[in-house]
């Protein structure tokens, strides 16, 4: 028997997997040194434990929580409370309850958002960072709409260059996607740049997705959320996560908000008719989570130290990485007579160390693929661990 698929999924399905490649040779890896010897900084998931006070609210409320029946979809009050505690506190963005959503994460609003906003088959566009969170290209392309994709290189400071836009793109974009800090080049992007983003998006009448995830993983330069930015509440939607911030990964639990209900209401009915809430014991662990501060504090002094040492050793031998100012990511530039997927297997197979070639993690347009001579390490390894590969590599 055969069925009819969605043609707009068969293009999802039939691209092929960036990490077979890495997944094949990690087995190789595995198989070669043992498990327990390999330094994985392969894929985005913090090793670290989640903080204690988190997973004790999560433990306490289970028991209060024993007859509290269906979550709510849209999340409960007192989690959308701190929501917009957080927001005043950290960006002071006045926020109100009902312009906030618990989403699963930031991925299902990513994945979800073109659903929404893009008509299928009239060659709409979404604007995307390159490279950029996948969720963003196969959420387009899923709804009938077609990726466009800005090129983040050295030579534009790995920043958007609204400017190369052209005019009959602008005319057809509906989704802009902006990632500041950016996974994976490390970049903050400034007042000036997220203004001139807004502008653009409000000349043109595109819905601004700002994908605020790593906004509490800095080193120096403090980032602003997008909702600080004059003229924002018209079109832009914030979404954000606890996994990076709070380490909670396993928790999946995040939001959506905005200030505009023509941008907000259609989300919060899509989420109503399709998903389960959140269940209420991590919400109210995710409360927790907000009011602290002082372990995000000691999270981003652990990154810093594992930063400066990859930086190092990776700079002695030849790599020229991204100095980056936020995220847990680093993207080096690997040294002039080498490949990203030969440099990566040696790594892996002679040393034990993986990470991911940046070619693959990015997507060729207009002749360009930004990745092409980076690879990507995700700084999830204890500082012990990361000092342990930075040895390794000069062996």
């Amino acid at each position: 028997m055969r069925f009819s698929l969605n043609p707009n999924l068969e293009k999802i399905l039939n691209a092929p997997y960036p990490f077979d490649v890495v997944d094949a040779n990690k087995k190789k890896a595995v198989e070669k040194f043992g498990k327990d010897f390999l330094i994985d900084f392969g894929i985005g998931d913090p090793t670290d434990e989640t903080p204690p006070m988190v997973r004790n609210e999560c433990k306490r409320a289970v028991d209060e929580r024993k007859c509290s029946g269906y979550p709510d979809t849209l999340g409960n009050f007192a989690f959308r409370h701190s929501v917009c505690g957080y927001m005043k506190k950290r960006f002071n963005v006045s926020l109100k309850e009902e312009e906030v959503v618990a989403t699963y994460g930031a991925k299902y609003s990513s994945f979800r958002i073109p659903s929404i906003f893009i008509e299928c088959g009239k060659g709409e566009i979404a604007l995307i960072p390159n490279p950029g969170y996948p969720p963003y290209t196969d959420g387009t392309l899923l709804a009938g709409g077609n990726p466009h994709y800005l090129n983040l290189t050295r030579e534009n400071g790995f920043e958007p260059d609204i400017q190369s836009i052209e005019a009959d793109v602008a005319k057809k974009a509906k989704i802009f996607y902006c990632n500041s800090p950016h996974s994976p080049t490390g970049m903050i992007y400034s007042k000036e740049k997220l203004k001139e983003i807004v502008d653009f998006c409000n000349d043109n009448n595109i819905v601004l997705v700002s994908d605020e995830c790593y906004s509490d993983l800095y080193f120096e330069e403090v980032p602003k959320s997008i909702l600080e930015i004059q003229g924002a509440d018209e079109c832009a939607v914030v979404i954000n996560s606890l996994s990076k911030r709070s380490r909670m990964t396993g928790y999946a639990v995040g939001f959506f908000a905005s200030k505009n209900p023509e941008l907000l209401k259609p989300f919060a009915s899509v989420s109503r008719k399709s998903v389960q809430g959140i269940p209420t014991f991590v919400q109210d662990a995710a409360v927790k989570a907000f009011l602290d501060e002082e372990h995000v504090e000691s999270m981003k002094h652990d990154y810093k130290k594992r930063m400066e040492t990859m930086l190092v050793g990776l700079k002695k031998i030849g790599c020229n990485p991204v100095v980056p100012k936020g995220t847990f990511f680093l993207w080096a530039e690997v040294p002039k007579n080498e490949t990203p997927l030969a440099f990566s297997e040696h790594l892996l197979l002679e040393h034990a160390i993986n990470c991911v070639p940046g070619n693959l993690i990015s997507h060729e347009f207009n002749g360009v693929n930004p990745g092409e001579r980076f690879v990507r390490f995700a700084m999830v390894q204890s500082v012990e661990r990361t000092q342990e590969a930075a040895i390794r590599m000069l062996q």
